[in-house]
C-alpha cells in the first residue's frame, strides 16, 4: 500500500489535532479529575497574585521621601536626608549657596568640596533644585 504526500498530509494535520485536544482536555481538567466550564476555566491560568499595596508599608519600604530642596534646605535637614554628607558638607553646600546663589544643576552642587560623583549619584533621586517661591 502505496501512501501519496497528500494522504500523508492528512494524517499528520489528524495527528496534530488529536494532540491539541488531548491538551486541551489535559488543560481544562482540574488535579482532582473533575472538568471544568468554560465560565471558570480562568482559574487554572497561572497568573500572579497582585494585591493592594499598602500605602504606609510602601512609604517604609520604599525609603522615597520628599526631595531636599537644596536651595532652601537647613544645614540639619541636608545632614539628615542626604546620604554619605554630615553636617560639615551640609554647612559647606548652605555656605556656597549663601554667597553664590541658589544652585541650578549637579555640576554646581560637585564644586562644593567633599560633594563628589558618587555622593550626587546616591542622592540624585533625593535633591531638588526648585527655589521656593515667597508667598507675597
Amino acid at each position: 500500500m502505496k501512501i501519496t504526500i497528500n494522504q500523508r498530509f492528512v494524517l499528520l494535520v489528524i495527528l496534530a489535532t488529536i494532540f491539541v485536544l488531548a491538551l486541551l482536555k489535559g488543560i481544562m481538567q482540574t488535579s482532582d479529575g473533575g472538568g471544568l466550564t468554560a465560565a471558570n476555566s480562568e482559574v487554572l491560568i497561572n497568573h500572579p497574585e497582585v494585591g493592594r499595596p499598602d500605602p504606609q508599608a510602601a512609604s517604609v519600604d520604599s525609603g522615597l521621601t520628599q526631595p531636599v530642596l537644596i536651595n532652601s534646605a537647613s544645614v540639619a535637614e541636608i545632614a539628615e536626608n542626604l546620604d554619605g554628607i554630615g553636617e560639615a558638607i551640609a554647612r559647606r553646600i548652605v555656605r556656597r549657596r549663601e554667597q553664590q546663589g541658589p544652585y541650578q544643576n549637579f555640576e554646581q552642587l560637585k564644586a562644593v568640596s567633599g560633594v563628589g560623583m558618587a555622593k550626587i549619584e546616591a542622592n540624585k533621586l533625593k535633591i531638588s533644585f526648585e527655589i521656593p517661591q515667597s508667598k507675597d
